[in-house]
């Protein structure tokens, strides 16, 4: 149970014993606290993609990393299938695939259909998990596709018969006689608004009292005393006048009027009532509580009769990185006033990037920072470029989108080089929300259950076509010599069998074979498999957000030559991320388990003496005793250190290492190896071994056999990125929509550095978009310019 923390600096006096009573103030807070534990019991998942670049040609690949990460601890989850779906913007699936994720993190690609139309696209992330929730904790990212044949499609062309203003209150309601900020937003039908707008404030007569200039989102705010006149909102759009009349005021109720960024590193709450609330509220009790997901700290309130205020100022390190919600509720549960502030997360990572060395076509890039084992995706664009927007950071992805109903939009606006005036127009877009993705009502009520599994890996079920008997005494053997995975299933009385947690690729061959115990014994039979797992929608589909005759007639612009890029027929491979001394190609790192491991190609150049003084220099302890040899991953100021998990070619070793201390150096063939990687298990081990020796024993069977399927449906193939061969990098046509390279799977040394080889396309310089996340989940966005010339 989280424990409510007292850190409240209570600013106002309080100058008269009449206050709100709070009797039984402990129970009321574990009333409360009950709420929101039950709640968010179930671990939730965020998810943010990375994308090479958001806008397409119809004839490219969208290339993509996943980032997951568990929101109750905010560290890399250990969720391993993932949804990726693309969608038109009617909610047409296009094309869906099962990605495998390891140590929080995945890859892959969605290859486009070169007769897609322009427009808008989007990619929806999910797990079977989110199921369980009423809430939609999918991803959904907006991509924008060019067909070459019909032009670029002016997706942020206004629509001005459709435009419309949006009034938002702070605290989402309107209290009679108190001062309340009230949101204006104003946009169309695709959430597009003008620019230079200004909205003006005008009573039952018409006469102005206000005017408010709109930001380039199409936001504002403006201060008012709710009485019972009737205000509006005006704007003028060219020859179009828009107009919205504010919301009654209630008579009783409580407004709250928030700021995480007017005090350096403090959050101000003010929250404020009338006589008439004062007098009806004194006796049931106002609490102010503050929470992320089930972290929450609640605090009984005193609200001053002489002035009907109270403000509290809270220390920002005292509340979670990302989107708090601010509730007023009182000590019968009954909500009062909502709000949502964010508290920016410390950076602590920092990349320098610059050209190391060239070599004819190839330029040599090297990256330092000061976090070691750092999971990075890296996007090589044209300085000039056209084909990032400003709608995906991994910093908004994993800190605010997961909290709000919509993606936040213009999110590396806000996030890039935040300051005060960014902060401003950050809570400008929170206060503007037209609604709460948790509502405290519905929580009181339903808790999720977890209905829907948390699936790992690929499960196949299968039957024996003949009767046997003494069945439990029967095991059936599945090989993949592709994914160097063999496995035993029991028996069941009924003939079936199932193996679970199978990390098999699409269009893999899996051999199937019956013995006898206790001898192993092969029994002649006939059997057949099926994937259980593999098909699992989720319940709250994308329905697409295009609405009728929202889009405006001639709005696609025909291009010239010089706009889009030109393509030559071949495809060329570029080179993913190398290490610094360039190494012979690893023979295991496609198998799926082996992705987010940093691999060893054992040479001449391991001048280690023996296997375990390797494992000490790559983030282990290792101590020997008399007889045993026991292994824990290093941690600093951690008392009980874990225990990593080791394999020799793909058998577990189980409470000690000793086998360790007799294999030899030049026996090995590859090592796999990541001190922090996430290991899902109940005895809390942390960092993962893997080691292949040269003369592997191959125990699959090299006669034919008739029990062997071809499974279809599994996780999608990793692939190399490949770069379409463009006609000439000198042309508009590169510069705005081209792309230089783009790196996933990439691990930066324990020092924090990394390099990276790009084709040389002749240009001064290029613009480098880095994303990633360490293995203790702080996350970082990066956007540099490399000098290449």
């Amino acid at each position: 149970m989280t424990k409510p923390k007292h850190f409240f600096l209570l600013v106002t006096l309080l100058v008269s014993s009449v206050i709100f009573s709070q009797p039984n103030e402990e129970t009321v807070k574990s009333k409360i606290g009950a709420v929101l534990e039950h709640y968010f019991k179930l671990d939730r998942e965020a998810i943010h993609i990375h994308l090479n670049k958001t806008t397409f040609l119809s004839e490219e690949t969208i290339w993509y990393q996943g980032y997951i990460v568990n929101r109750k601890t905010t560290k890399p989850f250990y969720t391993s299938n993932v949804f990726v779906l693309l969608f038109d913007e009617n909610g047409k699936q296009l094309s869906e695939k099962l990605v495998f994720a390891d140590n929080g993190v995945f890859s892959g690609q969605i290859k486009l259909d070169p007769n897609l139309d322009s427009g808008n696209y989007y990619i929806q992330v999910y797990t079977n998990w989110m199921n369980n929730f009423t809430e939609n904790e999918s991803t959904l990212v907006k991509v924008n596709i060019i067909n070459p044949d019909q032009g670029i499609r002016n997706t942020k062309k206004i629509v001005k018969e459709t435009l419309k203003i949006y009034l938002n209150p702070e605290g989402k309601n309107l209290i009679s006689g108190v001062s309340t900020t009230i949101g204006i937003q104003v946009k169309d039908c695709n959430n597009n608004t003008p620019i230079n707008l200004e909205a003006t404030i005008q009573n039952s007569k018409g006469e102005a009292l206000q005017t408010v200039k709109l930001n380039n989102f199409g936001f504002g705010k403006f201060f008012t005393i709710p009485t019972t006149e009737v205000l509006k909102v005006v704007v003028k759009y060219e020859d179009k006048i828009i107009e919205n009349n504010m919301p009654s005021a209630n008579l009783i109720g409580v407004a709250i009027e928030a700021s995480s960024f007017m005090l350096e590193n403090k959050t101000t709450i003010k929250v404020k009532t009338n006589k008439s609330s004062f007098n009806s509220l004194q006796s049931s009790g106002l609490n102010l509580v503050i929470h992320q997901d089930q972290n929450y700290i609640v605090q009984p309130l005193n609200i001053n009769p002489n002035d009907l205020e109270q403000i509290i100022v809270v220390n920002n390190t005292d509340l979670n990185p990302g989107i708090n919600t601010i509730r007023i509720i009182d000590n019968e549960l009954k909500q009062w006033s909502e709000r949502q502030i964010y508290i920016s997360p410390i950076a602590k990572n920092n990349y320098d990037v610059i050209k190391n060395n060239q070599q004819e076509d190839t330029i040599k890039l090297a990256a330092f920072s000061n976090a070691a084992n750092n999971m990075i995706s890296i996007s090589v664009l044209p300085t000039e470029t056209k084909s990032i927007d400003d709608n995906n950071s991994i910093i908004a992805g994993l800190t605010i989108n997961p909290y709000i109903k919509t993606t936040l939009l213009n999110s590396n606006y806000y996030l890039n080089d935040l300051n005060r005036l960014k902060y401003y127009e950050l809570d400008l877009a929170l206060l503007n929300q037209e609604s709460l993705k948790y509502d405290w009502e519905y929580m009181k009520l339903q808790p999720p259950t977890a209905d829907y599994s948390f699936d790992i890996g690929i499960n196949l079920k299968g039957t024996m076509a003949n009767p046997l008997k003494s069945k439990s005494f029967h095991k059936v053997k599945l090989v993949s010599s592709k994914e160097f995975i063999m496995a035993s299933a029991d028996v069941t009385e009924n003939g079936t069998f199932e193996f679970q947690n199978l990390l098999l690729t699409d269009s893999t061959y899996v051999n199937l074979s019956l013995h006898k115990l206790p001898n192993f014994e092969y029994v002649d039979a006939k059997l057949a498999i099926q994937i259980v797992n593999r098909k699992k929608p989720y319940n709250k589909a994308f329905t697409g957000l295009n609405k009728e005759n929202c889009n405006s007639e001639n709005d696609t612009i025909k291009t010239v030559n010089l706009d889009l890029p030109d393509f030559k027929e071949k495809i060329i491979q570029l080179q993913e991320v190398v290490s610094k001394n360039k190494k012979k190609q690893l023979r295991y790192n496609k198998i799926l388990s082996n992705r987010m491991l940093r691999g060893h190609k054992i040479d001449s150049t391991n001048n280690f003496s023996s296997i375990l003084n390797f494992i000490e220099a790559n983030g282990f302890k290792v101590d020997r005793t008399i007889g045993k040899i026991n292994i824990y991953t290093r941690l600093p100021g951690v008392a009980q250190l874990p225990t990593p998990i080791v394999y020799i070619d793909n058998r577990q070793l189980y409470f000690d290492y000793q086998e360790l201390e007799f294999i030899k150096m030049d026996e090995l063939d590859e090592i796999y190896i990541n001190s922090l990687a996430i290991v899902p298990s109940i005895n809390n081990n942390l960092g993962i071994i893997r080691i292949y020796t040269k003369k592997q024993q191959n125990a699959y069977s090299k006669k034919p056999n008739p029990n062997s399927f071809f499974v279809k449906d599994a996780f999608s193939k990793s692939s190399t990125f490949q770069n379409l061969d463009y006609a000439g990098a000198s042309s508009n046509g590169f510069n705005n929509f081209g792309i230089i390279s783009w790196f996933t799977k990439t691990i930066s040394d324990s020092n924090g550095n990394f390099t990276f080889d790009i084709l040389d396309y002749n240009k001064k310089n290029c613009k480098i978009i880095i994303e990633g996340m360490t293995t203790d989940g702080q996350i970082f966005h990066e956007e540099k310019v490399a000098q290449l010339q």
